[in-house]
């Protein structure tokens, strides 16, 4: 057998993609992109383990896939009254006004967009993406220089970026940092973590065990939060 040899199961009804490798231990996965669950494993392992191993995380797998439902619903806004939006992780019902203010408020449990009668769908979007980032850049700057006392670093330029794949990166060559527009629909511990997390890289550029080490010292539950954004 070949290392990275694959195969498929269904294991309570969900379709698991294995994947054996030259590796020590067996991983679950729940991709945030496609909702599809797979499993690395050491290669001789065998599919009765395998199944056991599943069975066992079933659970988690569900509030996964049910996390990425609730996502794909969200990729597929109109910006229309009655939808589902979230602000620093609590659920608002969108609410559209009409006139010429261009604004946007938070009342009670409703989001409510003041807009132009004649708006479209990207415009009332962009509107709010506007609105979104305001809230990162009034947030960002007092988390930036709590963490780049504790930590001794400190990043050349901070950008908001509307990233589709990653929550934050940073340039390790001249310490620039881009942080994920859509993290102000998340708790704001998790825009927290992902300072740190940013920060942490300017000391160590790899997720290796130097950069874990860190993440333990500087934010012991660090690893609770990033459950939030997988």
């Amino acid at each position: 057998m070949k290392n990275g040899v694959s195969n498929r199961l269904i294991i309570s009804g969900i379709e698991i993609e294995v994947v054996r490798k030259k590796i020590k231990n067996m991983y679950l996965k729940v991709s945030a992109h496609d909702g599809k669950v797979s499993v690395s494993a050491p290669l001789r392992t065998k599919d009765e383990v395998i199944i056991n191993f599943v069975r066992s995380k079933i659970d988690w797998i569900e509030k996964k896939k049910i996390k990425y439902e609730k996502t794909c619903m969200q990729n597929q806004l109109n910006y229309v009254d009655g939808e589902t939006h979230y602000v620093w992780g609590k659920p608002y019902i969108l609410k559209i006004n009409y006139d010429s203010r261009g604004r946007i408020d938070l009342v009670d449990n409703k989001l409510i967009i003041a807009t132009d009668i004649h708006s479209s769908k990207e415009q009332r979007e962009r509107l709010l993406m506007n609105w979104y980032r305001q809230q990162l850049e009034e947030r960002l700057p007092k988390l930036f220089e709590k963490w780049e006392a504790i930590i001794g670093v400190k990043a050349s330029k901070v950008t908001i970026r509307n990233m589709k794949s990653r929550w934050g990166s940073c340039n390790t060559r001249d310490n620039r940092i881009s942080i994920n527009l859509q993290l102000s629909k998340k708790p704001q511990i998790c825009l927290e973590y992902v300072v740190v997390h940013e920060l942490v890289h300017i000391l160590e550029p790899s997720h290796n065990s130097v950069f874990k080490g860190y993440m333990d010292s500087f934010l012991p539950n660090w690893r609770k939060i990033k459950e939030g954004l997988l």
